[in-house]
C-alpha cells in the first residue's frame, strides 16, 4: 500500500487528519465531550462524503452508500445522546447502517470481481473462507439453539472476528491502494473493533463517555476524510481491488484467518455463550491451519514459476535463462539466438501498450511455433527474445521464426506488421551466457545494420563495425548536441526534381550528409539508424530545416529562382503540436515565402488517429507549405493517410520505379489513375535510364528524380547547375484541377 498525498489538492485531507488526531487527543482528556462528539462527527463526515463526490466525481455507488451508512449511525449516536440511554430506536438504527455497509461490501466485491480461474490457490481460497464462514455460522447457530440472553452479543462478535479478518487479508494482498483506500480501511478496522467492543459488553452502541466513543468519533471522520483525497474517484476502482501483491506477500494475509477460531472462542467466553461442543473450536483451527499451510506451499511454487518467467509471456525470463543454460546438454554443442523485433516501438507508440502486448504475445506463439520441442524460448524484455537451441538447429529456427512475420499479425481490427532481426552464436565447452549473450548481440545488431529481416551468425569481424557504431551512436549525439568535440558537421545535398518531358527543373529535395573526420563523407544509411535510436530525430529535422531556410533566403539574395525545396520529417517532429508555429516562425523571421518550401511524410513512420499531425500539415498547407508522401508503395500504402493528411504530391519509392515489369506497369498505371481522381501529383524516385523516363512518360508521370537527371548536389553546384539555368515558370505542384487534365 501507498500512503501519501498523490496529487496537491490531497492537503485538504492531510489537514483534516490532522484535526482528527486533535480531536481524538481532546476526548482522550474531557470524556464529557465524547457523546455530542460522535453525532456531530457523523454528520460532518456525511458532508465530506457530499462534498468528495461533487468535487472528484467517482464512478462507483460505494461513496453514496457509504454516506447513508455514516447518516444511521450519526443518526443513532444522537439519539444516545439525547436519550442518555441506548433505545430500541438507536439499535434500529445501528443495524439499517451495518445494512447499508453490507451493501456496500457487496458492490466493493461486485465491482472488482475477477475473472473465475480453476486454480489450486483459487479452491484453496474458497475453502478456506468457507471453512472461516461455516465455523461463525455454526457458533451462532448453536448459540441461538441454546436458552443463552446473548444469542445476538454472540453472533454480531463471530462475525466480527471473522471481519476483520477478511479485511486485514484484503489490505495485506493487496498492491494498488492510494491514500483514499488506506483511510477507508483504517475507518472499516476502528469501526469493527468499535462494534466487536459493544457487542462483547452485550449492547450494540456505546454508552455516553465510554472510551469506546473516541474510537466512533475517529472512524466517522475517517470515511469523511479519505472522500476528500483526489484518489477517492479510483478507490472502489476494478483496477484498485485486482491488482494483488506478489504470492509470497500474499500468503501473510492468511495469518488473521488462522486466529478465527481462537477470536470465535473468545467472543463466545466474553459474552457467556459457549455452546460448540468442546472439540469443534481446535479441530475448525486444525483444519484452517492446515489449508493455509497447503495455500502458503501452492503460494510459493507460483512464487518461485513467477521468479523464472516472465509474466505477459509466459517464457522464461533472464533468471530462468540461466538455470536453463546451466541445465543444458553440452555434448551436442549449444547456440543461442538473440531476437529483436524491429519497430516494435513504432506500435507501442501509435497503438499504445495494450496492442503492444497483444502482438507480443502474438508474436510469441510463433516464436514458439519455430522453436518446437527441440529448444527453449525466452523473453529477457521490452522486444528482446532468446532461443536456446542445438546449432545445427539454429538457422532452421530463425527462418522459421523470420518466415511467420512475412505474415501481418491481426489484433482486433488493426493488421500489423513487424520483422525481426536475429543474432546468433555457439557456445563454446567452458563459455559463459553473458559471454554468449554478447556475442549474439554483437550479431543482433550486425543484422539490424544491414537492414533487418535477417539472421547472422557472430565471428569476431563483427567486433570491429559494433564499435564502429558505438563510437559514431556517440559522436552523433555531441554533433546533435552542438557540444564542442571534433565530430564533423552535417551537410546538406539538394537532389533535382525535374518535370519528364522537358528535364526543367522545378524543385529540389534537400537530403542530408555527415562529413567526418574520419570515416569522410557518411550517407544517411550510414547514421539515421543512430540518430533514431538515440531519439534525436526531431533534432535532426530542425537542423535540417533551419540550414535548408537559410540556403533559400541567400539565393533569394543572390536574385536567383526561388524554386521550393522538400525537406523530410521524422515521425518525432510530426508528433510535436509545435511544430507549425515553428515552421512558419522561421519563414517570416528569412521572409521567405511559405510556398518555397514543401515537407515529406513517410509512409513508414505510422502516425495515430490522435496524433496532432493532422492539425499541423493542415495548418501549413493552408498557409502554403505543400506536403509530399514519400515512399509510396512500400509502406502501409493506407488510402486513410490521403484522406487524413493534405497531401498533394505522392513519391513513388525507387522499388516501385525500378524494375517496370508487366506487373509494375499495370501498378504504376494503376495509382495514377487514382491520382488522377484524387488530384495528387505523382513524382517517380529513382530513375536511372532514359528507358524509365519514357515508359513512365507513357503511364501519365509528369515529374521525377534519380541518377539519371542529377546525383545530389552541394548548395554551390545546384545553383550552378540548377538555378542558373531554370526559372520560375513550371509550378509544382500545380493548381488544383490543373494536374487532372492530363
Amino acid at each position: 500500500m501507498t500512503f501519501g498525498p498523490d496529487t496537491p489538492r490531497g492537503g485538504t485531507a492531510w489537514l483534516m487528519l490532522a484535526a482528527t488526531a486533535v480531536v481524538a487527543a481532546v476526548l482522550v482528556a474531557e470524556p464529557g465531550l465524547r457523546s455530542v462528539s460522535t453525532g456531530c462527527a457523523g454528520t460532518l463526515s456525511v458532508g465530506l462524503i457530499v462534498l468528495g463526490v461533487v468535487r472528484h466525481r467517482p464512478g462507483s455507488a460505494s461513496w453514496p452508500l457509504l454516506a447513508l451508512m455514516l447518516a444511521f449511525w450519526a443518526l443513532s449516536a444522537v439519539l444516545v445522546h439525547v436519550q442518555g440511554h441506548i433505545s430500541s430506536l438507536a439499535v434500529a438504527a445501528v443495524w439499517a447502517g451495518q445494512a447499508v455497509a453490507t451493501g456496500v461490501t457487496v458492490n466493493a466485491v461486485v465491482s472488482g470481481k475477477r475473472p473465475v480461474t480453476r486454480s489450486l490457490t483459487a479452491g484453496l481460497d474458497l475453502i478456506i473462507i468457507a471453512t472461516v464462514t461455516f465455523l461463525v455460522g455454526a457458533q451462532i447457530v448453536a448459540a441461538g439453539t441454546s436458552e443463552s440472553r446473548n444469542w445476538t452479543a454472540v453472533a454480531v462478535a463471530s462475525v466480527d472476528v471473522a471481519l476483520l479478518s477478511m479485511l486485514v487479508r484484503f489490505a495485506v494482498s493487496r498492491r494498488a491502494l492510494g491514500p483514499s483506500n488506506v483511510l477507508v480501511l483504517v475507518a472499516s478496522f476502528l469501526a469493527i473493533v468499535y462494534d466487536l467492543l459493544s457487542a462483547v459488553q452485550g449492547r450494540r452502541l456505546a454508552l455516553p463517555g465510554e472510551p469506546s466513543q473516541i474510537l466512533a468519533v475517529v472512524f466517522m471522520l475517517l470515511f469523511g476524510i479519505a472522500a476528500l483525497h483526489p484518489s477517492m474517484a479510483r478507490a472502489f476502482s476494478a483496477d484498485t481491488f485486482t491488482q494483488r501483491r506478489p504470492p509470497s506477500t500474499a500468503l501473510l494475509g492468511l495469518l488473521p484467518l488462522v486466529l478465527v477460531p481462537s477470536g470465535v472462542a473468545w467472543a463466545a467466553d466474553v459474552t457467556g455463550s459457549r455452546n460448540l461442543p468442546p472439540w469443534a473450536i481446535p479441530a475448525a483451527g486444525a483444519i484452517i491451519a492446515g489449508l493455509c499451510l497447503l495455500r502458503g506451499s501452492d503460494g510459493l511454487r507460483s512464487s518461485e514459476y513467477l521468479a523464472e518467467h516472465d509474466p505477459l509471456t509466459g517464457l522464461a525470463n533472464r533468471r530462468g535463462l540461466d538455470r536453463a543454460f546451466d541445465e543444458a546438454p553440452r555434448a551436442g554443442g549449444l547456440s543461442l539466438l538473440l531476437i529483436d523485433l524491429d519497430e516494435f516501438k513504432q506500435v507501442n507508440d501509435t497503438h499504445g501498450h495494450n496492442v503492444g502486448d497483444a502482438l507480443l504475445l502474438l508474436l510469441r506463439d510463433r516464436l514458439v511455433r519455430a522453436t518446437g520441442t527441440s529448444g527453449l524460448a525466452a523473453r529477457l524484455g521490452g522486444d528482446e527474445f532468446v532461443v536456446l537451441t542445438q546449432p545445427h538447429l539454429a538457422p532452421v529456427v530463425a527462418e522459421r521464426f523470420l518466415q511467420s512475420l512475412r505474415e501481418p499479425a491481426v489484433v482486433g481490427d488493426l493488421v500489423l506488421r513487424t520483422g525481426a532481426s536475429v543474432g546468433t552464436a555457439d557456445a563454446t565447452s567452458d563459455a559463459t551466457l553473458a559471454e554468449l549473450l554478447t556475442h549474439a548481440d554483437v550479431a543482433m545488431y550486425a543484422a539490424k545494420a544491414a537492414g533487418g529481416g535477417r539472421a547472422l551468425a557472430f565471428h569476431p569481424a563483427m567486433r570491429a563495425e559494433v564499435a564502429r557504431r558505438f563510437t559514431l551512436s556517440s559522436q552523433v549525439r555531441q554533433l546533435l548536441g552542438h557540444e564542442t568535440f571534433d565530430v564533423g558537421r552535417l551537410e546538406i545535398r539538394y537532389q533535382p526534381l525535374v518535370e519528364l518531358h522537358s528535364g526543367r527543373v522545378i524543385g529540389a529535395e534537400a537530403l542530408v550528409r555527415w562529413m567526418h573526420p574520419e570515416h569522410g563523407l557518411l550517407s544517411p544509411d550510414a547514421f539515421l539508424g543512430l540518430v533514431n535510436s538515440n531519439h534525436l530525430d526531431t533534432e535532426l529535422d530542425a537542423v535540417v530545416l533551419n540550414d535548408v531556410l537559410t540556403q533559400l533566403a541567400q539565393w533569394r539574395d543572390q536574385g536567383l529562382p526561388m524554386l521550393p525545396v522538400s525537406v523530410n520529417l521524422t515521425r518525432d517532429s510530426l508528433e510535436d503540436a509545435r511544430l507549425a508555429d515553428r515552421v512558419l516562425a522561421a519563414l517570416a523571421v528569412l521572409s521567405l515565402p511559405t510556398s518555397v518550401l514543401h515537407l515529406e511524410i513517410t509512409e513508414h513512420d505510422q502516425l495515430s488517429t490522435d496524433s496532432p499531425a493532422q492539425h499541423t500539415l493542415g495548418v501549413l498547407d493552408a498557409a502554403g507549405v505543400r506536403v509530399y508522401l514519400d515512399d509510396y508503395g512500400t509502406g502501409y500504402t493506407s488510402l486513410e493517410y490521403l484522406h487524413r493528411f493534405p497531401i498533394k504530391v505522392l513519391k513513388l519509392d525507387r522499388s516501385v520505379v525500378t524494375p517496370l515489369d508487366a506487373g509494375q506497369v499495370h501498378l504504376v498505371g494503376a495509382v495514377n489513375a487514382m491520382a488522377v481522381a484524387l488530384d495528387l501529383e505523382i513524382l517517380a524516385e529513382g530513375i536511372e535510364t532514359p528507358e524509365q523516363r519514357d515508359q513512365l512518360m507513357s503511364l501519365g508521370i509528369r515529374y521525377g528524380q534519380g541518377y539519371l537527371f542529377s546525383r545530389p548536389l552541394t548548395a554551390a553546384q545546384y545553383a550552378q547547375t540548377a538555378l542558373a539555368v531554370t526559372d520560375e515558370s513550371v509550378p509544382f505542384p500545380r493548381p488544383a484541377g490543373e494536374s487532372a487534365r492530363r
